[in-house]
């Protein structure tokens, strides 16, 4: 790896730390004031221990910083992806790619907790997700689209990974409930699940 390269690297981790630590203090400060309503942009830049430019520049509004960082995907395991792998199996494909996002995520059970009253507590948060879902979604469309033989209809693919988001999304409810579960078991019994239930 050049060194620009290794730069590159550093500067993204960087950056992606930086937005984490915003994101937590915008949480925090929702949670114990009740509303993202609840605080400023001037609050939370002295909270994150940042300057307004710098938060500005992360996050355009308190609702952006609250939700913190997109998804990100890897780009090897996406690249592996839109190859066909790692199995074939579009939906088992599917499952990997989330399990590896969730490897690349360092979260702890307080803080989906603490997440969860936060949106519950918060519906306009519900509206910026969900197009940020949409996002993600039409993200994995396009290159399933791309996988050798990814001759399936739109329709079908965007139902594939719907079925594995709304899995995802019982895998955080029943983790909210009982954490001493392992969360991405709860992902692989789920998808395995909807096969035995619809195959």
């Amino acid at each position: 790896m050049s060194d620009s390269a290794i730069q590159g690297a550093g500067r993204g981790r960087g950056r992606r730390a930086t937005q984490l630590r915003i994101a937590d203090a915008a949480q925090r400060l929702a949670d114990e004031r009740g509303s993202v309503d609840g605080f400023t942009m001037e609050e939370l830049a002295e909270a994150s221990d940042v300057s307004r430019r710098t938060l500005f520049n992360h996050y355009p509004s308190k609702v952006d910083a609250v939700l913190g960082p997109e998804l990100d995907l890897d780009s090897q395991e996406l690249e592996l992806f839109r190859s066909g792998g790692p199995t074939g199996d579009l939906v088992d494909d599917l499952q990997a790619l989330l399990l590896n996002l969730l490897e690349n995520e360092d979260v702890d059970v307080a803080t989906i907790q603490r997440f969860d009253r936060i949106v519950h507590a918060n519906p306009v948060l519900l509206i910026t997700l969900k197009q940020r879902m949409r996002r993600l979604v039409e993200q994995l469309v396009d290159v399933a689209a791309q996988r050798p033989g990814g001759d399936l209809p739109v329709r079908d693919m965007q139902i594939a990974i719907a079925v594995v988001g709304g899995v995802t999304e019982a895998a955080v409810t029943a983790f909210v409930d009982d954490p001493e579960q392992d969360f991405a078991q709860l992902i692989v019994d789920g998808i395995a699940t909807v096969r035995r239930l619809f195959g």
